[in-house]
């Protein structure tokens, strides 16, 4: 027991320590557009929308420069300097969160359960696969021309590996595994739990808090992340697509019972535009339901009168939000041409012709082995794809993830009972000001999803959030039953999953976990490697077995090719090209 000392003391001091650095760098920007929070609790939405700015501010920097030390020593000191020009404000949110006695003890608690799981060996396949690789690229060079030719996998354009690469600093040099995926799981937790309380704690009024609600039935998955193994020490995307799925459907609903016409809150749609640029170039399967969210804003914005104020205010605020999204996407872009000649690989639309460009053919052999895999891993395309022989044993795969899908589904089919007929029992009744048509972007998303890349791990974050998003209409609908009564069913429903996910825990039995032999952590040794040579005389290093890399030495590839060369010889920062023709 002692032995956890070391390593949990080091996960949170650095979590704190990090968090504070996002939320100054959040509060400066918040400056810099002379906005200020108008809901929810400011001191959490400055963490996100300062790892957002990380995130813009990292695209920038890599292109010129590996992801050093400098860059986060830079970006420490304008969280320093934020932090001291808001002093009197972050000593406000300290005292409030100090007297908040409950929340600080009850979260304490959490950060201590998830800086325990924080110190297990990494297992995530995909991590191993190509995550760790392409950080290790990015720590060690700025943008590489072409890299997705030595290895296709390292051409997704995933801007969380800046974050994971610039978390490679200090005590966590080389092992940020341990603590990038917690602290975001964290933050978000942070949000939910606080939500959740505030909304016990006003469960008489008579105006249910919609994100609250929302926020608060998403607790029990974020907490099953903890259970299975390796659950939070990975890099992976999908992880990242959960909770900028939830936080925009958290933002989303503030705006829709918040913003007003003359209000001064256009910061509800500052946040919102925020998260859902971040959420697109996070990852693709993303895109469609960021794209759904903002259309349907902007409708509810028309209608709502937002052409009413003034035609000077629209018309700068419309610009001031275009500017914002195309700061994220537009770097975004040119990355992707960078490492792989295609603004969003491996979609093939926005080739741009270069010496290092994908070829066609590899572009198109990608594409049918990733519709092939969502549907039904390791077989053959010709098989998978044209035919629906598949969809017996996709359907199985779903209903046998209980938590994730079956739990979810059963959630929604009951609250949309209830909401049938709480409609049928109100029809005199005026209509709730949220109406069924909020779950459209997720049944968008969904159809989306069901039709390009199938895979359960996509979906998790939209059965959750229909789900909740459900609940939510049908509490709104019974307002015959009294506020607190409607908020205790859904604390019920929560504690239930809770519940679940407690059994789930116990049962794969992956705690108490004790110290690691390595400063208290746990970590893997590299695997054996075989050396491949290209015609060119590239030599590549290839694991022998399981095909993930992990920490192998650059360059590391599962697929070597023997016409990858060199853009430069014995330069691996000029890049890599492929000799052979498009074919």
């Amino acid at each position: 027991m002692l032995g956890l000392i070391q390593p949990l003391g080091m996960i949170i001091a650095s979590w704190l320590w990090l968090f504070l650095l996002f939320s100054g760098l959040g509060m400066a920007m918040l400056g810099a557009l002379r906005m200020s929070a108008s809901s929810g609790p400011q001191w959490l939405d400055n963490f996100w929308l300062g790892w957002a700015l990380v995130l813009l501010i990292l695209q920038l920097w890599h292109f010129a420069f590996p992801m050093n030390d400098i860059i986060m020593l830079l970006l420490a000191a304008g969280a320093a300097l934020s932090l001291w020009h808001s002093r009197d404000q972050l000593q406000l949110s300290a005292s409030r969160l100090w007297q908040d006695k409950a929340f600080f003890l009850l979260f304490g608690g959490l950060a201590l359960w998830f800086a325990s799981r924080s110190i297990e060996l990494p297992a995530a396949f995909d991590t191993g696969y190509r995550d760790i690789q392409a950080v290790m690229w990015i720590d060690a060079y700025a943008i590489v021309p072409g890299l997705g030719n030595l290895f296709a996998s390292l051409a997704y354009n995933h801007p969380t590996y800046l974050y994971n690469a610039l978390l490679d600093f200090g005590l966590f040099s080389g092992r940020s595994v341990y603590i990038a995926s917690g602290l975001l799981l964290l933050a978000y937790l942070a949000y939910a739990l606080h939500a959740a309380m505030q909304l016990w704690r006003n469960r008489r009024q008579s105006e249910l808090r919609w994100s609250c609600i929302f926020a608060m039935l998403t607790i029990p998955y974020i907490l099953q992340y903890t259970g299975g193994r390796s659950g939070i020490t990975h890099f992976l995307t999908d992880t990242v697509v959960d909770l900028l799925g939830f936080l925009t459907v958290i933002y989303w609903l503030d705006f829709l019972q918040d913003w007003q016409p003359r209000t001064n809150r256009d910061y509800l749609l500052l946040r919102l535009a925020v998260i859902v640029a971040v959420g697109i170039i996070v990852k693709q399967t993303y895109i469609v339901f960021g794209l759904a969210i903002a259309s349907l804003t902007a409708l509810i914005w028309l209608r709502r009168g937002g052409m009413a104020v003034s035609k000077r205010h629209t018309a700068r605020l419309a610009c001031g939000l275009c500017l914002l999204v195309a700061a994220f996407v537009l770097p975004w872009m040119a990355r992707g041409v960078v490492t792989s000649g295609y603004i969003a690989y491996p979609v093939s639309i926005g080739r741009v012709e270069l010496d290092w460009t994908i070829p066609r053919n590899q572009i198109e052999t990608r594409q049918r082995l990733l519709a092939t895999n969502t549907r039904q891993r390791g077989s053959d395309p010709n098989d998978v794809l044209g035919s629906w022989d598949w969809f017996a044993p996709w359907l199985r795969q779903l209903v046998d993830n209980f938590f994730h899908t079956t739990l979810p589904i059963a959630i929604s089919a009951i609250a949309l009972l209830l909401l049938a007929a709480g409609k049928l029992g109100n029809r005199s009744a005026s209509k709730s000001a949220l109406g069924m048509w909020a779950l459209s972007p997720l049944l968008i998303m969904l159809v989306f999803w069901f039709v390009s890349f199938p895979n359960p791990k996509y979906a998790r974050w939209l059965f959750w959030s229909f789900a909740a998003l459900s609940v939510l209409l049908a509490m709104l609908e019974w307002r015959r039953v009294s506020p607190q009564m409607r908020v205790l069913g859904a604390f019920v429903l929560c504690a239930i999953c809770l519940l679940y996910t407690a059994y789930v825990i116990v049962r794969l039995g992956n705690f108490p976990l004790p110290a690691g032999p390595s400063d208290g952590f746990y970590r893997r040794e590299q695997p054996q490697v075989r050396i491949f040579e290209t015609e060119s005389g590239l030599q590549l290093n290839v694991p022998r077995y399981n095909g993930q890399c992990w920490d192998l030495p650059l360059p590391c590839t599962d697929t070597p090719d023997p016409n990858v060369y060199a853009r430069v010889p014995g330069d691996l920062s000029a890049g890599f090209a492929y000799a052979a023709g498009d074919g």
